[in-house]
């Protein structure tokens, strides 16, 4: 990806805009979303455009929702140029590393990505440099995918994490799925900011602040399209009753 000329950009979301913002500095980036203002795009550095050219591009990285994967995917196989890196930054990676492997030609490389922070996360850091980044080898030869690594790891500052798919959504059966259903629950009950709060209860807020911003779509993709999700869920859930329990005698 380093030597990349292009860097097609399909999605400007919230998470579509850091990635654009982060990556217009360090290559020509061509911005599809036909929901999103030109101004807007361009504000971030990048350009602008229709669905062909983001396609077309050396590299091109599906920043949509997980659930709008196999209609965009189908959309732009015709129009993906033999030799280039097709990643998706979706918060699982089995099916959606399964979807880009059917329905994207074979003369695309293929690498599922997970970067592991948000703009949440990079609005109080200031910065992505030092995030951690999922890696997940799909259909890539050795080439594209050093090149995938520089880019992210070399270029970005990112910490990249080489996991399979299955590795992947299983951590994140417990690094997401149950880190969401406590920042949620935390939202849902309002829980204040406080001047005795304690280290524990900070870390608390942290994570109510966290997934303050998440989307319906991104709470679904972590909860329902996780295989390994909810056998971490109903574990916890079990394990949060029986603590109730013991507290209440």
């Amino acid at each position: 990806m380093r030597d990349a000329q292009i860097i097609g950009l399909i999605g400007f979301g919230a998470f579509g805009r850091l990635a654009s913002t982060s990556m217009a500095p360090h290559a020509r980036v061509m911005v599809h979303d036909p929901n999103s203002a030109p101004a807007d795009i361009a504000a971030t550095g990048a350009e602008p455009a229709d669905l062909a050219a983001a396609a077309d591009a050396d590299a091109v990285v599906l920043a949509v929702p997980v659930q709008s994967l196999p209609e965009v995917l189908d959309a732009i196989a015709p129009l993906v140029r033999p030799g280039a890196i097709v990643a998706d930054v979706a918060s699982v990676k089995i099916r959606p590393v399964e979807w880009m492997l059917e329905r994207l030609p074979k003369h695309a490389h293929v690498v599922g990505t997970h970067p592991l922070f948000g703009p949440q996360t990079a609005k109080e850091h200031g910065t992505i440099a030092g995030e951690p980044i999922a890696l997940c080898r799909a259909r890539i030869d050795d080439d594209a995918f050093e090149r995938v690594r520089t880019f992210v790891a070399g270029t970005l500052g990112l910490t990249a994490i080489e996991l399979t798919p299955d590795e992947h959504d299983r951590q994140m059966a417990l690094v997401q799925v149950i880190t969401h259903l406590v920042g949620h629950a935390a939202n849902a009950m309002d829980l204040p900011e406080l001047t005795t709060a304690t280290v524990a209860y900070q870390r608390l807020l942290q994570m109510k602040r966290n997934t303050r911003g998440d989307s319906e779509e991104l709470f679904e993709a972590i909860q329902r399209l996780n295989p390994h999700a909810a056998g971490a869920r109903d574990a916890f859930l079990q394990h949060m009753t029986d603590v109730a329990r013991r507290a209440q005698g």
